[in-house]
């Protein structure tokens, strides 16, 4: 194989790694879309299903101090009857005392009330707000994961032209350097392969020695003494 060849053909094997190496991180980008659009859907119903338990349990503490109102208005009204059946100044005295700490935490208890009820409205309102957001999240997940499954069909389309153009040129190589090739790409894809950029390794950017740049041009195998990499000569160069 001539100086030519040997750089015309790694440059185009490079070249496929490069695509295939592009090709599979935008295929890992949908997925991981999908998976940004479920975690935001996931906690959008976590905010929806935190303010349901709030107003669950507003609600319970409304009820709660609404029966602790009517059983203090009860006991007014009892402790009424027996002030009115008072045979003294001292035990009318008492009971009227009684029914005015009845009437002011019966007075707490209604403000109490009213708080809960105004709690449970606003609750309420921002749950249906939420409900709203539920329902665009899901939306945009099904769009996100439509969009994703339609592209993940082109790419792996891509992949599969790019693999077989791969298996078409790889036999192309000499026998000596496959070996070598195909233990690099497997390890490092596309940066197995480096293109010589004047005198210098494309990827590392360290220069070559002068008999390593002789070597190349003269189409034998050489690999960056830096990094690695299996150097080839640009077509043109």
């Amino acid at each position: 194989m001539s100086a030519h060849e040997y750089g015309e053909t790694l440059a185009r094997l490079h070249r496929i790694h490069q695509q295939l190496s592009e090709l599979r991180t935008r295929l890992k980008r949908g997925p991981a879309r999908v998976s940004m659009a479920r975690q935001k859907l996931a906690a959008i119903e976590s905010n929806l299903a935190t303010t349901k338990e709030a107003i669950q349990k507003t609600k319970m503490t409304a009820d709660r101090k609404q029966l602790q109102l009517k059983e203090g208005e009860a006991k007014i009204e009892v402790t009424q009857g027996k002030m009115n059946a008072a045979k003294g100044n001292e035990e009318y005295q008492i009971l009227k005392d009684q029914i005015a700490a009845a009437e002011m935490a019966n007075s707490v208890l209604a403000d109490e009330v009213l708080e809960a009820l105004d709690k449970i409205d606003q609750l309420t309102a921002h749950a249906e707000s939420e409900k709203l957001n539920v329902a665009a999240s899901e939306e945009e997940l099904k769009k996100v994961q439509a969009a994703a499954d339609l592209e993940r069909e082109d790419l792996e389309g891509q992949v599969a032209k790019a693999q077989a153009e791969l298996a078409e040129v790889e036999p192309r190589l000499p026998a000596e350097l496959r070996a070598d090739y195909q233990r690099l790409t497997k390890a490092r894809g596309e940066d197995a392969l480096a293109a010589v950029d004047g005198e210098e390794c494309g990827q590392c950017y360290v220069s070559m020695r002068p008999q390593a740049f002789q070597d190349l041009k003269m189409g034998r195998i050489v690999y960056c003494s830096s990094c690695g990499a299996m150097l080839y000569l640009p077509p043109g160069d």
